[in-house]
């Protein structure tokens, strides 16, 4: 699915989650799961906001 068909409900589920990942709420999380969901997360609230990264 692109980007420009995912509604702020999607967006919003998936920043609730990597949240939630991010603070251990899916188990433990090492070095490079962090990282990934951190940027995972920063693109994310981008797309949330409309600013869809090229």
């Amino acid at each position: 699915m692109a980007n420009d068909t995912k509604d702020s409900h999607y967006w919003n589920e998936e920043i609730a989650f990597l949240t939630a990942r991010l603070n251990g709420e899916h188990g433990d999380i090492d070095r490079d799961d962090r990282a990934a969901c951190e940027e995972a997360l920063k693109a994310a609230t981008m797309n949330l906001n409309g600013h869809h990264p090229r």
